[in-house]
């Protein structure tokens, strides 16, 4: 393993600031920068208008060597991160099993949201599952809601979160708790067991059926509050590795609005998707990294750079929404949060949950619900027209955020309470020695394209949103070379990128939404 502390930086904020070379400032950043650039890449630099300006270094030169090596280390700067932490000593992560110790639910009830344990089969046939919900507008309620953050009032569209194999609902906390306070009724639900307990009970497998039996549960009086504030007009199910896999396998369940699928496939053309009941619009994010450690990139390279164009191009045809985002030095349990193993990317979970949160209210918030008369189905005493209005504007806006070329500010940076920086003086401050000298990452006003794999392509095909008209936004050919937001057609495994002289052009025709382009997206 190369030596990677023995430059130390001084940071312009008591957070990472990651928009150029870190600059000085109160927080020590142990990272050699110098060395392993993990927030740039030198190879292919992005200029001040975010078109990259360089070549990627071709296999076999030392180039390629020195920008593998850094991915590897980029790919375990978070696990170096915690050997700060007083708080991660080997006794206490094994009675946690990976749990994120900033993640308490009890701790941030009533004041960021609110959350409920759900034992064993209180919700029928689910093992057990955590909620979570919003704070609303309502007299007394989160008094002490933290600044920036937002109030929603029910009915919510909900999210279902279904965990891989050795791995549990708590370790997705970092997704649906970010999810609640987004507006979202959000649950986390076990495999087979009740939730691990040290020398009890093992790490789980994921039940596919608990997402369908949550749904049910909502339908059912027996939810009682929870179902009475379920807009199951509006529903998601997102998973990881085999909970991926499941919520793949919901595809053309008319119950279901949009599937997440964290690393497990790039397969979105499930035989149950016809005509008259067609898949949905789906997102897929993968590692370019291994399982638990940091991996050298593939030898194959560029043979498999195009996984995600079939899919890409399947969705295009069916008129689909489609991302597939190959996301920069990361291994599969990134998606477990906090994770068990030995890896961890700084800047994945705030990265991969900007996009979620986009993702969810471009098909949830931003859905247009028909009756089967073909009216409008309005909410919270909203006219027609002005339900109309309501959800074009939460679709554009989740369509801004997905197309953009930086992590707008103001959209996730204030949801991050995991573990980022150590900070001692905080910490003696604050009086709590243990917890209290975290400092969590920010992405804000970075760029978006730099947290794409340069390994693999990524893709995106999605519809402008324009009830009565538009045009299409696409990745072409690669999201990280042009971002999502030209009208452009992917070329087949062997073509050169599309030149960015081109793109630009299409893409001013893409966002300005120019009548006459014909209406690509189903809506409702």
């Amino acid at each position: 393993m190369f030596r990677r502390r023995s430059v130390f930086l001084l940071l312009a904020t008591t957070a990472l600031v990651l928009s150029g070379t870190p600059a000085q400032a109160a927080v020590s950043d142990p990272w050699d920068y110098a060395t392993y650039d993990c927030l740039n890449d030198r190879w292919n630099p992005l200029d001040a208008e975010g078109n990259r300006t360089g070549q990627d270094p071709t296999p076999g030169t030392a180039e390629w060597t020195a920008f593998n090596t850094s991915h590897v280390e980029c790919t375990d700067q978070r696990d170096s991160d915690r050997a700060q932490f007083p708080v991660n000593d080997s006794a206490r992560s094994a009675a946690m099993y990976g749990e994120d110790y900033y993640r308490d639910p009890p701790a941030y009830e009533n004041i960021r949201f609110h959350s409920k344990q759900f034992g064993t089969t209180e919700i029928p046939t689910v093992p057990s599952a955590e909620g979570y919900r919003p704070c609303s507008t309502a007299p007394g309620d989160c008094p002490s809601l933290p600044a920036g953050l937002e109030r929603f009032d029910g009915p919510y569209p909900v999210v279902i979160v279904m965990h891989g194999v050795i791995a549990q609902d708590i370790h997705h906390r970092f997704n649906t708790q970010t999810f609640a306070e987004n507006g979202y009724l959000a649950f986390g639900v076990d495999g087979y067991g009740v939730g691990f307990v040290p020398g009890v009970s093992g790490p789980n497998s994921q039940r596919c059926e608990n997402a369908g039996d949550v749904i049910e549960w909502l339908k059912s009086p027996a939810s009682g509050e929870w179902g009475q504030l379920a807009d199951l007009s509006r529903v998601a199910i997102a998973g990881h590795s085999q909970g991926g896999s499941c919520a793949l396998g919901y595809q053309g369940d008319p119950r279901v609005s949009t599937i997440i699928a964290w690393d497990i496939s790039d397969a979105v053309g499930a035989t149950n998707c016809v005509e008259t009941n067609p898949c949905q619009p789906v997102m897929l994010q993968r590692t370019d990294g291994g399982f638990n450690d940091p991996t050298s990139y593939p030898s194959d390279y560029p043979a498999n750079r195009n996984r995600g164009l079939a899919a890409y191009q399947a969705s295009k045809t069916r008129g689909l929404d489609f991302m597939h985002l190959n996301m920069r030095d990361t291994v599969h349990i990134d998606w477990n949060g906090r994770g068990t193993g030995l890896a961890g990317n700084r800047l994945f979970e705030q990265a991969s949950n900007y996009y979620n949160v986009a993702w969810l209210d471009r098909q949830l918030k931003g859905k247009l619900v028909l009756d089967t008369g073909g009216d409008v189905v309005p909410q919270h005493g909203r006219t027609a027209e002005a339900e109309r209005a309501y959800r074009q504007g939460q679709a554009m806006s989740a369509f801004t955020r997905l197309t953009s070329k930086t992590f707008l500010t103001g959209t996730i940076d204030k949801h991050n309470i995991s573990m980022g920086f150590w900070d001692p003086d905080k910490a003696a401050a604050s009086g709590d020695l243990l917890f209290g000298g975290n400092v969590p990452y920010v992405i804000e006003g970075t760029w978006t394209l730099e947290r794409l794999s340069p390994f693999y392509r990524s893709y995106c095909t999605l519809s402008v949103p324009d009830y009565a008209g538009g045009t299409d936004a696409d990745s072409g050919a690669d999201m990280r070379m042009t971002g999502c937001n030209a009208a452009a057609v992917a070329p087949p495994p062997d073509v050169p990128e599309v030149p960015m002289s081109l793109l630009l052009p299409l893409a001013a025709v893409a966002v300005l939404g120019t009548a006459g382009y014909r209406l690509r997206r189903r809506v409702g």
